[in-house]
């Protein structure tokens, strides 16, 4: 699984986290100017309905918007790329595991063919054959038995190396939330909307935002912050 392929695996997560800052976000409006809208879970439609009935249309028509691209801020992540690194390396140090299984079984394989060529060579009545085709039996068995272990390995450690992955990127998805929230509320802003945030529909929640500023860029300064400095710069 190629560092590409771990990304995708990522965005799922990457989703429902773009779920958790609409709603956060939304809500850190409201409370802002005192105003309550009953919590119902209702569709975007509905929503601004209610919205619109509860006055805050009237009440605060200046809030402040800002957009953010949590894609590009993830594939900038300095811990990102680190924990990137670490998996490569695990999934290296299991193929090398699996390969040397095969290697076994090739030469299982190997003794299989000179036994079995053993045997064509003997007559019927030979007394090593019994002896030799009890050494096949074992050795087929053997080869059996090696196969479906190595393989059930394989499957069950790329399975736990995906679920501790996900989990470490899930970690980092939470690290890159808690920033923006902060930054947000830093500058001012009541909203702040994924540019390539999507619903279920696969229909992004922001389709225009009229002077929103981008705080991509002060987000990725912010991260790279917290990473190795260069000794030289």
């Amino acid at each position: 699984v190629t560092a590409g392929e771990g990304y995708d695996l990522v965005v799922l997560i990457i989703r429902i986290r773009i779920l958790v800052f609409f709603s956060i976000a939304w809500a850190a409006g409201l409370q802002a100017r005192g105003d309550r809208v009953a919590g119902l879970e209702i569709d975007d439609s509905a929503r601004v309905e209610a919205v619109q009935q509860s006055g805050l249309s009237k009440s605060a028509p200046g809030l402040r918007t800002a957009v953010v691209n949590i894609q590009e801020v993830f594939r900038s992540y300095h811990k990102v790329e680190r924990a990137e690194g670490e998996i490569n390396l695990e999934r290296a140090r299991i193929q090398k595991e699996h390969n040397q299984a095969i290697f076994r079984l090739r030469a299982l394989d190997q003794v299989l063919r000179e036994l079995e060529g053993s045997l064509q060579e003997l007559d019927r009545e030979d007394m090593r054959r019994p002896v030799m085709e009890r050494e096949k039996g074992i050795r087929l068995h053997e080869r059996e038995r090696l196969n479906r272990q190595s393989a059930l390995d394989l499957k069950n450690k790329h399975a736990d190396l995906n679920r501790r992955m996900v989990d470490r990127m899930q970690e980092l998805l939470g690290e890159i939330h808690d920033l923006v929230r902060g930054e947000a509320e830093s500058m001012g802003f009541d909203l702040v909307f994924d540019v390539e945030g999507a619903g279920t529909s696969r229909v992004p929640f922001l389709l225009f935002a009229k002077d929103a500023q981008n705080i991509t860029a002060r987000v990725i300064r912010k991260l790279a912050e917290s990473g190795p400095q260069d000794p030289e710069g």
